[in-house]
């Protein structure tokens, strides 16, 4: 009885022992089933703080990407830099801006057709604009049909000297339109000086002579081997021949200043070389027929004109002229029993010749 305490308290002792190790066991197979441990920090420096697990386990947002090895991954090749795009000319409006205008022609086409249409004008021949000066000298002869009385006495003015001066345009020479191009404009200028004039009886008698026309012409260009222009034209014609004397001269003075419409034909040939001629010709419907035939009853007064000359070339545009030019104004009278200046009619005759010089380009 006395062993029996003894082994019965070791027997507790060792049951004890038992049950105080079986938790121990099961733990480490409890915690295997937990979230596995972090790797323990490798061996550092003393002096080395102690993570803790906040530190240790960092947040998803925080943790940065692995970064590539450069030795296993080429870099990217670099994309090319857009070129930017053309600067385009827009027309701003009201309601906003338009696409660009394409149509409108630069001015380098501007001048380019420009150049072409002054080159075929040139090898037409067709001239834009001409300037003529020239020295001139003439001559007139005024006489009566059937006179009848000793005032009608005939005038003769043998030769006097004149400058003449012409100017002719077209405007639209170097254009296409095919009537328009060669419409133009000619005027005409001659003033006598010197000039003066004697009765039988030695009265003088104060003279000036001044004539000038304008006209409306429209060309036409014949090419060839001897190229031809001809000219149809309209225009007004004036030739004032006045004269005064403070003397009592006994005899009608032939002095008018007659205007008239001019209505006429011309033309220009290349004879051979260098060498043209002209002819013209126009008549003229009197208008105003001056003071010397307002001295008879019921004048009816018209008129010619006739242009004759040569032309030779001197230089490209410049040339120089020999020219002629005759004026023949006829009148008729209705005269009645009792006038005091009786005639049938009246001649007058104005001759006007000389050399000059054009330029025309």
């Amino acid at each position: 009885m006395a062993k029996s305490p003894f082994f019965a308290r070791g027997l507790v002792l060792a049951v004890a022992l038992v049950v105080s190790a079986l938790p121990a066991a099961a733990a480490p197979a409890k915690r295997s089933k937990s979230k596995p441990k972090h790797a323990a920090p490798a061996a550092s420096d003393a002096n080395t703080t102690p993570v803790t697990p906040e530190q240790a386990s960092p947040k998803p947002e925080d943790t940065a990407p692995a970064k590539a090895d450069d030795s296993t991954l080429a870099p990217p090749a670099p994309k090319p830099a857009a070129e930017p795009p053309a600067p385009t000319a827009t027309v701003s409006t009201v309601d906003g801006p338009l696409a660009p205008n394409t149509s409108d022609p630069s001015p380098g086409d501007d001048h380019e057709a420009l150049g072409r249409r002054e080159a075929a004008r040139l090898a037409a021949g067709r001239t834009e604009v001409g300037v003529s000066i020239g020295m001139d000298v003439a001559s007139r002869r005024f006489s009566y049909n059937d006179e009848l009385g000793s005032l009608l006495r005939p005038y003769t003015l043998s030769i006097a000297p004149m400058a003449s001066f012409g100017l002719e345009a077209y405007p639209l020479a170097t254009s296409d339109v095919p009537v328009l191009r060669d419409l133009g404009f000619r005027g005409r200028f001659s003033r006598a000086f010197g000039l003066g004039s004697t009765t039988p009886e030695g009265d003088k008698i104060e003279t000036s002579w001044t004539r000038f026309s304008g006209e409306v012409r429209e060309r036409l260009l014949v090419p060839g081997r001897h190229p031809l222009e001809f000219g149809v034209l309209v225009g007004a014609d004036a030739s004032y021949f006045v004269m005064n004397s403070t003397a009592n001269v006994k005899a009608l003075l032939p002095s008018a200043r007659t205007v008239s419409l001019r209505f006429g034909l011309d033309g220009r040939v290349l004879l051979a070389g260098r060498v043209s001629a002209m002819l013209g010709f126009a008549y003229l419907v009197v208008t105003s027929p001056g003071e010397i035939y307002e001295r008879f009853r019921d004048p009816q007064v018209a008129g010619i004109d006739g242009d004759l000359g040569c032309a030779v070339a001197i230089l490209p545009g410049l040339e120089a002229r020999l020219t002629g030019r005759y004026t023949r104004y006829f009148a008729s009278f209705q005269p009645k029993v009792g006038d005091s200046t009786v005639a049938g009619g009246a001649l007058d005759q104005q001759l006007q010749a000389g050399l000059g010089v054009r330029y025309a380009h």
